[in-house]
């Protein structure tokens, strides 16, 4: 049944070129190759890709880099980090959002590269004794900024001055993943659970456990 669906999606032209399928076959047959991208002294540990034809890697240091989507030129490194960047997330404006080992988010512009402001006091600390710093984010659609250092609660804070807003709690192990749909966030954990929150107001909408 699923692979029926997916056929017929894959013949729905709206789908088609939203997800590339063409080029994907093309792949597939070798007569397109993937473009290397090389400009890291490390190894890559996070990407965000942004609807301004960017993509964002960073890899265990305090830069960032910028790169063209369209010839994979590396645009610019962002390097305004006093420590090593450990998530990347871009809103859908185009702002980049980069958190830090020490607990802080860079806002940049995702048409310059300008340093806009930087949020403090991040992410929820380090729970679970493991590591430090902003581990993962999530910009909501009005700006909120979601994040998660290894603690097993989520901060939320405007994305505009850093307030903080309200907590989102309820797992019992470090969060290290966030994502947002729509009007909901989702969070998974240590704890083998996937939280399902209310991006408007943080209340707690389902459990996903098995």
């Amino acid at each position: 049944a699923v692979c029926r669906r997916w056929r017929g999606l894959c013949q729905d032209v709206a789908v088609n070129r939203q997800l590339q399928i063409g080029r994907w076959e093309d792949y597939a047959a070798g007569s397109l190759q993937p473009r290397e991208l090389h400009g890291h002294y490390n190894h890559v540990v996070k990407l965000a890709v942004g609807p301004n034809g960017k993509i964002y890697s960073t890899s265990n240091t305090a830069t960032i880099c910028v790169w063209s989507t369209q010839n994979g030129q590396l645009l610019q490194r962002l390097m305004d980090h006093a420590s090593m960047v450990t998530s990347l997330a871009v809103a859908e404006d185009g702002t980049l959002y980069s958190g830090s080992e020490n607990f802080t988010v860079g806002v940049w512009s995702g048409e310059s590269g300008r340093r806009l402001r930087t949020l403090t006091e991040q992410g929820d600390g380090d729970a679970d004794g493991a590591w430090g710093g902003v581990c993962t984010l999530a910009i909501g659609a009005n700006g909120n900024v979601f994040s998660s250092g290894y603690g097993s609660t989520v901060r939320v804070c405007s994305g505009s001055d850093g307030t903080h807003l309200y907590t989102l709690a309820g797992h019992t192990r470090g969060v290290v993943a966030l994502v947002i749909g729509r009007d909901k966030v989702y969070s998974g954990s240590f704890d083998r659970t996937i939280r399902v929150w209310s991006a408007t107001d943080g209340s707690h909408l389902q459990t996903l456990t098995g």
